[in-house]
């Protein structure tokens, strides 16, 4: 990339100071790429981890990746993918045993990298779709959010459930939803993640972020047209969102995902355009 459009997208994300109340992250991966080291040096303010990645590694190299994150300069205050992909949590076949193991071993990782919260979400996790005519998900979930947010307590971290599109489950498809597991499960330590694009495609009725906001600790956002970086206010209602989560008094982050053509301009471009519709 030219230098030159590197410092032109620089100072535009530069000439929108921060935003108190709602700093905006960066969703990464870590392994085998510099996107921590890189979210750093184009203005994110902090960063979220794909933890899917780390839970499978060695004593050592998990050591190791904690301290590269240490030493990367922005906090990481949260992480996508902290249960494995095939641990069922809804269904007959059901292992709360599993469910517990695996609890235990991705929040005791987040605790380690210094996580304040974990997200339950991922588009490719199919452990929360429940069989065909099965009725008993609910209560199921529920005992779910009780035990993570036990869990959860015990290491200082809060457990995020993030409604995802019916296309990846068919459990928790809206913030309606959402809400409505947390206020039944009704422990700090469990809560909500909204992501922007799911709310948008959905075609969700934005009054219930209003309900909703003193749930949410942490919002995903995207261009939901493509799921790739935002660029201007005009190409999504971001204004309508942010005044519904302003309104319900919603206080937090903002962690921008999808896929940048070259994150040296597509993210500062990003940063600066949502800096400047959440000071309106």
């Amino acid at each position: 990339m030219k230098p030159f459009l590197i410092v032109f997208a620089l100072a535009c994300s530069l000439m929108h100071g921060q935003v108190p109340g709602y700093p905006i992250g960066r969703c990464v991966r870590v392994l085998g790429v510099t996107a921590p080291e890189d979210a750093k040096k184009v203005g994110f303010e902090y960063l979220e981890l794909a933890l899917q990645d780390l839970l499978p590694l060695s004593e050592e190299a998990f050591a190791k990746t904690v301290m590269r994150i240490k030493a990367v300069g922005l906090p990481a205050i949260s992480g996508y993918g902290f249960m494995p992909a095939d641990v069922m949590i809804v269904g007959p076949s059901v292992d709360w045993a599993k469910v517990d193991a695996a609890l235990t071993h991705g929040l005791d990782r987040a605790k380690r990298l210094g996580l304040s919260m974990v997200v339950y979400g991922n588009l490719l996790n199919k452990a929360r779709k429940a069989p065909d005519g099965f009725t008993g998900a609910n209560p199921q979930l529920v005992e779910f959010g009780k035990r993570a947010a036990r869990e959860g307590k015990q290491r200082g971290i809060t457990v995020l459930i993030e409604p995802m599109p019916a296309s990846s489950t068919n459990t928790i498809n809206s913030v309606a939803e959402g809400l409505a597991l947390v206020e039944e499960v009704n422990s700090p330590n469990f809560q909500l993640l909204v992501d922007f694009g799911h709310v948008m495609t959905g075609k969700e009725d934005l009054t219930v972020l209003r309900r909703a906001a003193k749930h949410i600790r942490q919002v995903e956002i995207q261009n939901p047209n493509g799921r790739v970086y935002p660029k201007v206010a005009e190409e999504a209602d971001y204004a309508s969102f942010f005044r519904a989560l302003k309104e319900g008094g919603y206080r937090g982050g903002f962690s921008i995902h999808g896929a940048p053509k070259d994150v040296f301009v597509d993210a500062p471009v990003a940063i600066a355009m949502l800096r400047g519709e959440l000071k309106k």
